[in-house]
């Protein structure tokens, strides 16, 4: 996923940190800009590789599905299936 500055920023700023400390990044340490703005915590960023990170048990959820799967191709941006209750009373007689 390309960045802005201001998260190339804020990536490297967490990066130095860990580094200076002697340890890896920690699953939620860095944030991108957007993710802190937006208010619903419909992004969430982190690493794919380490299986016990958040984003990487929400890809592996029944709910996630990728676009164009069907041609072969592997994004790593995974989408997140709306859950909708059928008998909530919306719009069934």
């Amino acid at each position: 996923m390309e960045k802005c500055t201001y998260c190339i920023q804020r990536i490297q700023d967490v990066r130095q940190r860990a580094k200076v400390e002697s340890r890896p990044v920690r699953d939620g340490e860095i944030t991108p800009a957007c993710a802190a703005a937006c208010p619903a915590g419909a992004i969430v960023f982190g690493d794919l590789n380490d299986p016990q990170s958040r984003v990487s048990r929400m890809s592996t959820s029944d709910r996630g599905y990728h676009m164009l799967e069907e041609l072969g191709i592997r994004p790593t941006l995974t989408y997140l299936a709306d859950i909708s209750n059928p008998i909530s009373g919306r719009g069934n007689p």
